[in-house]
């Protein structure tokens, strides 16, 4: 991988962290037992297995047997258990939301869209549906109706730390930094040891131009997830362009292979047009390395080229 794919990844790297918080397996999809009205909204082990208690007495019995099978992580169950509850009560707003935070985790994304919506459908001011489906509709691109969502549901519920980072990464997209930074800020009121929004703080402060304060944050989250790889490569862009190569080398060799680190450096510096600094860094890469012998002679003589073409160096 390139050093522009290794160092220089923008927006997908914002948009890579959405992913932290509704990312799994997805389970086949085979409907439960019964003839449930909303047994479209399951998706896992057949409901067979989960059919030898007695059945609810109540929708609350259901969600409570629910909400316990979350807390010991049988998904499946759960699934099968909030769907018995809407039998009790079909306008359960709530138990919607579960099921689509569920199947959202699990990156079952048509099941997690069709919950939320139903949910929403009965209460639309839900504030989980409404961040669940503004996740969803900013993972998908449409950022228009994922910021109205969104900002809705921090209206109604302040601390809904997933929409507030969610709504930095759009804010950031647009180029208004400043309402960013106030968004991760706020997710970190509520989550204040996250490396994930440390470091998504850090990146809008260095979009921002202000790159010691990037600086910070980024270690700030290293300090809290050494092992955040993250935050390292986006330490070592930051270095990189602040020439202190050194410690982007440093900071990119926790990631990767120190001969690579130099590699990568070295094609930051030589996109942004420091051909000097490339060259340097790219003969460090080859003379550590035969494995990165090959790339890093091809990006040198690229550099060798760009100064024969450029009038600043011919001068020279």
């Amino acid at each position: 991988m390139s050093g522009r794919d290794s160092l220089k990844s923008g927006a997908l790297l914002l948009l890579g962290v959405l992913a932290l918080s509704v990312t799994a397996c997805s389970t086949p999809s085979v409907k439960p037992s019964g003839e449930s009205a909303f047994s479209e909204l399951y998706a896992g082990k057949s409901g067979l297995l989960h059919g030898t208690q007695l059945p609810p007495s109540s929708a609350q019995e259901a969600i409570s047997r629910g909400d316990a099978a979350v807390d010991s992580g049988d998904l499946d169950r759960a699934l099968f258990e909030y769907i018995r509850a809407l039998d009790f009560d079909p306008h359960d707003a709530d138990v919607l939301y579960k099921i689509g935070a569920i199947h959202a985790y699990r990156d079952n994304t048509r099941l997690a869209e069709l919950a939320f919506r139903w949910a929403l459908r009965e209460d639309p001011k839900n504030p989980g549906a409404l961040q669940g489906l503004g996740i969803l509709l900013l993972q998908r691109r449409d950022y228009d109706e994922a910021g109205r969502l969104l900002s809705e549901a921090v209206q109604i519920q302040p601390r809904l730390w997933r929409a507030h980072n969610a709504l930095g990464v759009i804010a950031d997209l647009r180029q208004d930094f400043h309402t960013a930074q106030n968004h991760y800020e706020q997710a970190l009121s509520v989550l204040p040891n996250s490396a994930m929004l440390l470091n998504n703080l850090g990146y809008s402060q260095y979009l921002s131009g202000d790159w010691s304060a990037a600086i910070q944050s980024m270690k700030s989250a290293l300090t809290i997830n050494s092992d955040y790889h993250l935050a390292w490569r986006n330490l070592a862009l930051i270095y990189t362009r602040k020439g202190r190569y050194a410690e982007a080398v440093e900071a990119l060799s926790k990631t990767e292979d120190v001969a690579k680190a130099y590699n990568d450096v070295g094609y930051v510096s030589l996109v942004d047009g420091r051909l000097d600094e490339a060259e340097g860094l790219f003969e460090e890469a080859m003379r550590l390395s035969p494995t990165f012998y090959v790339m890093a002679s091809e990006n040198a003589e690229r550099v060798r080229l760009l100064k024969d073409l450029s009038p600043s160096y011919a001068k020279r």
